[in-house]
């Protein structure tokens, strides 16, 4: 993600992780009494536990549930502030309304790392989410930041009811900019065999402290992590596997790739590459084997070390319904500009959609403003896989993937 589409996390002193759940739950027990403090107007109070099991169907275990392509199509909307919230709770379409847009499977992203949204902001949003939305899942995109008071927190909405996961924005500008909120945390450094230690020690960090306290304990962690092609993605997601079984499954671990540019830069079939690679990383895992090679003028045998791809036992294979892809775009697209969200228009974004269905995606992360959803609803791709409430469900033209 870019430095316009967040906001530069703060800085402050150093904190301790020690109490880092409680304060978060503080934010969120605050909110609760601002909503209660305004009362019957946007602001309400999320329904209880209880509630939620009476009215709500079982939810997917995974990002997107299995099945066709139409079937898997899950979107996670991204919520940056009260108006976003405003935007879908509104079922009116002849007022801008996005509530009828919104399936049962389908994830709300708050973007703790959005300029103002401090965790009692965000709190709140998710409070005003789950009052309209008492079944769909709400996910907290996080920063690396640690200080409390600030958007970026690594910690925001961990013990929030309404929260299923937190999910870390993993990539320069957070690790950088929020450096002084963690002493000792080193520069940036983004060759893999450096990230993905660090990578693992951060998803120990958050795992930790969430199973450290009885209102986040029940929360999984995920990570956003930037797109390169020299990464692994596959090895993190086994990563975020392994942190995530102190829940009591073993594949339930969530990733969501930052694969927007692909989309910009090169549209469906540029995309659609860039998510068989990841894709593949999830099935599949290189092993250097020893190759004996003789020299036909010597005679002699020399050993040489040459790669070989493995399927992944199913022990160890981290689940594709448990990752999502990223698609940013604008209403108003500039060709020439250098970002996604600025570049990409909706009707690409739509053509990136059926390309990533096709290969098998499911959870496709929309970083877009409300205006840009309402054009993305009206491109005829999307159109048939998300008709409005009252409309009629189609294919839109997608068939399952090969096997």
């Amino acid at each position: 993600m870019t430095r316009n589409e967040h906001s530069r996390p703060g800085t402050s002193a150093g904190f301790s992780p020690l109490n880092l759940v409680r304060r978060a739950a503080a934010a969120v027990a605050l909110s609760f009494a601002l909503a209660l403090a305004i009362g019957g107007g946007a602001a309400v109070v999320a329904p209880t536990p209880a509630d939620a099991q009476t009215t709500c169907p079982s939810q997917p275990a995974r990002l997107a549930p299995e099945g066709a392509g139409p079937t898997r199509f899950t979107m996670m909307i991204r919520i940056n502030q009260q108006n976003n919230v405003n935007a879908y709770t509104n079922f009116n379409t002849a007022t801008g309304g996005l509530g009828g847009y919104i399936r049962p499977q389908d994830i709300f992203v708050i973007n703790t790392r959005f300029e103002t949204t401090t965790p009692t902001v965000a709190a709140q949003l998710a409070t005003n989410l789950r009052a309209a939305f008492p079944c769909n899942r709400i996910v907290a995109l996080t920063g690396l930041g640690l200080d409390p008071s600030l958007p970026g927190y690594a910690f925001s909405l961990a013990g929030h009811p309404a929260v299923f996961a937190l999910m870390t924005d993993f990539e320069a500008m957070d690790w950088n900019g929020t450096a002084g909120t963690d002493p000792g945390r080193p520069p940036w450094n983004q060759a893999f065999k450096v990230a993905f230690p660090r990578i693992k020690a951060w998803d120990a960090r958050i795992s930790s402290t969430l199973a450290a306290s009885s209102l986040s304990a029940g929360q999984r962690s995920g990570l956003v992590p930037i797109f390169d092609a020299t990464w692994n993605y596959g090895q993190i997601a086994q990563d975020l596997d392994k942190k995530n079984r102190r829940l009591g499954a073993p594949h339930i671990g969530l990733q969501s790739v930052q694969t927007q540019d692909s989309c910009a830069d090169g549209g469906a079939s540029a995309f659609a590459a860039n998510l068989k690679g990841v894709f593949d990383q999830y099935k599949f895992k290189t092993v250097l084997m020893v190759k004996k090679i003789k020299n036909k003028k010597t005679g002699k045998i020399k050993k040489k070390k040459v790669p070989r791809r493995v399927k992944l036992k199913p022990a160890a294979r981290p689940l594709l319904s448990n990752l999502a892809t990223q698609i940013s775009f604008s209403n108003t697209p500039n060709p020439s500009a250098g970002m996604a969200i600025t570049k990409t228009s909706a009707a690409t974004a739509a053509s990136c959609v059926l390309s990533g269905l096709k290969q098998g995606g499911g959870a496709f992360f929309f970083f877009a403003s409300d205006d840009s959803m309402r054009l993305l609803f009206q491109q005829p791709q999307i159109a048939a896989l998300r008709p409005n409430a009252t409309g009629t469900a189609a294919s839109g033209g997608v068939k399952p993937p090969k096997k």
